[in-house]
C-alpha cells in the first residue's frame, strides 16, 4: 500500500451544492484545473435537499469550504445567506458561485461570462449590436444582462408566452437603461435585424431534438446574422445551430458555457486569469467526455 500524500491538512476544499447533483460534470472540471495549475485542493459535490440551503451554506463556511458552486434549485435560495452579491447576479437574480471572504461568502453569476467569453474567444462582440435572445427563463436572464451590460444596441427578447418576456424585460429595466423589445416566437420573422442571436430554450433537446424555434433557415441570411449561441450542449450541434452554420454564420454550442463558466469561477476563487492556450487545452481535454 502507498501513501497518498496529494491531499494532507494543508488542502482546500471546494465543491457544489444542488438537488440532485451527482450528475454534475463540475467535478471533472474543477479537478481538472486543479491538476492542470498543480493546485492544492479537491472539488466534491454536496447533494442538499431544499430547505436545507440556510444550513449547507453557513456550515460550508464555518467548516472553511473555500469556494462553492451551485446549481438548481438553489441558485435563488442561497442570495439571503450572502455577505455581498455582484451587480450583475443581483440583475439577474440568481448565483451559482461563491467565494469565501473573511466577512462572508460574497455571490457571482459566472453563467454570464460563460456566455461572453464562448463570443470573445472567436473574436464576437456585442456592444453596439442587435441581439435576439429567445426564451425568457434564467438562462435567457443570464443572456440580457450580459448584452445592455456589454452595450448592445438594442435586444429583442422573444418567447412562446409574451408574458413572461415582458416581465424578464420589465425586472432588467430596473438594473439597466436600455432599449429592449419584446415579441412572441411567432413573431420572430418580423424582426429588422439580429446579429447575434442567442437561443436558451429546449428546443433541440431531449424530447424536442430535431426541433427549432427558427423555422425558416433563411431568417439568418436575410436577418444579417453573424453569430448564433445555444445553450445546449447535447446534442452538440442543434438543429438551430445547423441552419446557421450552412449559412456561413458562426455556431457557438452550450459546452463552450459550460467549460467557460467554470473558468469564470475558478479565476474569481483564484484571484487570476487563465490564458487562451490554457482554456483551449482545457476544453479539448473535456470534450473527449463528450464524444
Amino acid at each position: 500500500m502507498k501513501a497518498n500524500k496529494n491531499i494532507n491538512g494543508k488542502t482546500n476544499v471546494y465543491g457544489i451544492i444542488g438537488d440532485p447533483v451527482k450528475h454534475s460534470f463540475s467535478p471533472i472540471i474543477h479537478n481538472t484545473i486543479s491538476k492542470a495549475i498543480d493546485g492544492d485542493f479537491v472539488y466534491v459535490p454536496f447533494h442538499v435537499r431544499e430547505g436545507y440551503v440556510e444550513d449547507a451554506v453557513k456550515g460550508a463556511y464555518y467548516l472553511g469550504v473555500k469556494g462553492l458552486n451551485v446549481t438548481v434549485p438553489h441558485k435563488k435560495a442561497v442570495i439571503p445567506y450572502l455577505c455581498e452579491i455582484e451587480r450583475r447576479a443581483e440583475a439577474i437574480g440568481a448565483v451559482n458561485t461563491l467565494k469565501y471572504t473573511d466577512n462572508g461568502y460574497i455571490g457571482y453569476n459566472t453563467d454570464i461570462l460563460g456566455i461572453l467569453y464562448s463570443f470573445q474567444n472567436r473574436g464576437i462582440y456585442i456592444k453596439n449590436k442587435r441581439v435576439l435572445i429567445i426564451g425568457a427563463g434564467g438562462s435567457a436572464c443570464a443572456a440580457l444582462v450580459l448584452a445592455v451590460s456589454e452595450g448592445a444596441e438594442s435586444v429583442v427578447i422573444a418567447n412562446r408566452t409574451i408574458s413572461n418576456a415582458h416581465n424578464l424585460r420589465e425586472h432588467i429595466l430596473k438594473f439597466y437603461d436600455a432599449d429592449i423589445s419584446v415579441c412572441g416566437t411567432d413573431e420572430i420573422n418580423d424582426i429588422e435585424r439580429a446579429d447575434i442571436v442567442i437561443q436558451t430554450t429546449t428546443l433541440g433537446f431531449g424530447k424536442n431534438i430535431g426541433l427549432s424555434p427558427i423555422k425558416d433557415k433563411s431568417f439568418f441570411k436575410n436577418k444579417n446574422v453573424s453569430a448564433v449561441f445555444d445553450t445546449i450542449y447535447i446534442p452538440p450541434k442543434t438543429e438551430f445551430l445547423k441552419d446557421a452554420e450552412s449559412l456561413g454564420v458562426t455556431a457557438i454550442n452550450g459546452f463552450d458555457m459550460l467549460i467557460y463558466q467554470a473558468v469564470a469561477a475558478s479565476e474569481i476563487w483564484f484571484d487570476r486569469k487563465y490564458d487562451v492556450e490554457f482554456v483551449k487545452d482545457l476544453k479539448d481535454e473535456l470534450s473527449l467526455f463528450f464524444n
